[in-house]
């Protein structure tokens, strides 16, 4: 299986009191993580593999990917 990084952009939230003018800005995340599945759509990166399992899946829409 390869092991791939990916930078991606995703929404962002202010969780402070924030101006109507501020800089409003996405959030750029980089993923690492075994390649599970790559289509047109979408890339599934998990973090472990677990013998025929996995876990800390994220799926990560191709339209996002930077």
């Amino acid at each position: 299986m390869k092991v791939k990084t990916i930078k991606w952009r995703d929404s962002r939230m202010y969780i402070i009191q924030c101006a109507k003018d501020e800089d409003w800005e996405p959030c750029v995340i980089t993923s690492v993580g075994f390649v599970i599945e790559d289509t047109k759509e979408h890339v599934v990166l998990a973090g472990d593999l677990l013998d025929d399992d996995l876990r800390r899946a994220i799926v990560i829409p191709k339209e996002n990917i930077i």
